[in-house]
């Protein structure tokens, strides 16, 4: 039991010293850049933004959320390249786990469900889940 304790304090220490283990990179492609911060993100999220990301005010994402702008489709003779910017908009939450891919718009007060997989721009106060991520509910515009 102690040890339990012991660990949460030690990780509340860690992460007001250090914030979220949160990994930002540009994947290695050039001209890409990040704009905007969210306002809370959770640890173990990755966020390449060799494509370009814009996120909103008010974002929230969950854990180990995988946001990519840019990636490399191998497999064949050509090695193909995939470099497309993310948007996503205000008053945004992004549930643990999920992954948004190249091209991909979340509109202003979307949800996106844990798990889902972003294949497809997002409408504005809509609800996501799934894989590919399929709209299951309409929110009404107080609930943002």
């Amino acid at each position: 039991m102690w040890k339990k304790v012991i660990n949460r304090i030690r990780n509340i220490i860690r992460r007001h010293l250090f914030g979220p283990l949160v990994i930002h990179s540009s994947g290695g492609f050039s001209g890409g850049k990040l704009i905007g911060t969210p306002a809370q993100i959770g640890d173990f999220s990755i966020i390449i933004y060799g494509g370009g990301v814009i996120i909103g005010k008010n974002v929230k994402i969950g854990y180990g959320v995988i946001i990519i702008s840019a990636s490399t489709i191998t497999g064949s003779s050509n090695v193909e390249y995939v470099k497309k910017p993310i948007k996503i908009g205000n008053n945004v939450e992004i549930g643990s786990n999920a992954t948004i891919l190249p091209g991909v718009t979340i509109g202003d007060g979307a949800t996106v469900g844990a798990g889902a997989v972003v294949t497809e721009d997002v409408l504005p106060n809509s609800v996501v889940v799934g894989v590919p991520a399929k709209v299951v509910k309409w929110k009404n515009k107080s609930e943002n």
